[in-house]
């Protein structure tokens, strides 16, 4: 019992200070989020004319409806593969807001944004280009043909769990931080019982710490389409028991629903298994780049 308390009060006083950094920077995603959409058909054509470079710039931005979005109007073909996978490489669910919360992350931030933008329109143009892309033209399509209901019930069946937008904006914000929150207290909760348990080095060797395999490890990690995966991410980096290279690994393949939506709606198997295996070898291929020149 004493080490258990021993171990809430370590991991209180390690996590404590995440929480109202947690709550100011969802304050702030929630506006974003709630503005008026009025835009929205303007993105849609940007997306078909920019392609991969406002993809990555849209998946960047902290909003798991990005990554829905692209799957759909790939469905639709109404974008290229390599647009959608410049949203889904860029896309990084929980990682801002998480890493925010740590202001020793501050450095690592910037750098981890500008690499996955830069693989994501790198990626995405080569991809079109191995591929050459036939997309729909949104100014061919019959008015009927773009049916708005699809695009609602998509945005409510694969809405992301960690979202509460049926709720006041302030208690969304609240609702998102402490469930984010309490992911990281468990992690480091039990990341810090592990230390004392079986020692530092002994986890570290478990995790693959400095290995050049660790990448791997997390780039299949970073495919549990869940937010807690982000989470645990960057845990066992602010942790140093990640490497950076393995962290960027596990965040390319953490594409939010976006994998789910190809799946829900109907993408052929070819299709989801090419999406899948491009996003683990970029994962891999950038993580031990990482590694080699870091």
């Amino acid at each position: 019992m004493d080490i258990i308390l021993h171990l809430l009060s370590h991991t209180f006083e390690d996590t404590w200070l995440t929480f109202p950094i947690l709550l100011v920077t969802y304050i702030i995603i929630e506006i974003f989020e709630r503005r008026p959409s009025s835009n929205d058909d303007r993105i849609f054509f940007l997306l078909q004319k920019l392609g991969p470079v406002l993809g990555a710039l849209l998946g960047l931005l902290p909003q798991c409806g990005f990554s829905i979005l692209a799957a759909m109007l790939y469905l639709q073909k109404n974008i290229t593969l390599g647009t959608m996978l410049s949203v889904f490489i860029a896309t990084s669910d929980e990682a801002i807001p998480v890493l925010l919360s740590n202001p020793e992350m501050y450095s690592t931030l910037p750098i981890l944004l500008i690499l996955k933008f830069g693989i994501a329109v790198l990626v995405g143009y080569i991809v079109d280009f191995i591929f050459k892309p036939d997309i729909i033209k949104f100014e061919n399509m019959e008015e009927e043909d773009i049916d708005e209901e699809d695009y609602e019930e998509t945005a409510v069946g694969s809405s992301c769990p960690c979202c509460y937008t049926q709720y006041p904006l302030i208690v969304s914000a609240l609702l998102r931080s402490l469930k984010i929150f309490a992911f990281i207290f468990v992690t480091t909760f039990i990341f810090t019982g592990l230390i004392e348990w079986i020692g530092e080095e002994n986890l570290q060797a478990f995790l693959l710490t400095d290995s050049v395999f660790q990448p791997i490890f997390a780039a299949v990690f970073g495919f549990i389409p869940n937010c807690a995966a982000t989470v645990i991410l960057c845990q066992l980096y602010i942790a140093q028991a990640l490497s950076f290279g393995s962290l960027l690994a596990g965040l390319i393949t953490n594409a939010g629903l976006g994998i789910l939506v190809l799946i829900q709606y109907g993408a052929s198997k070819k299709e989801i298994f090419k999406t899948i295996g491009i996003l683990f070898l970029v994962a891999i291929i950038s993580g031990f780049l990482c590694i080699i020149f870091a």
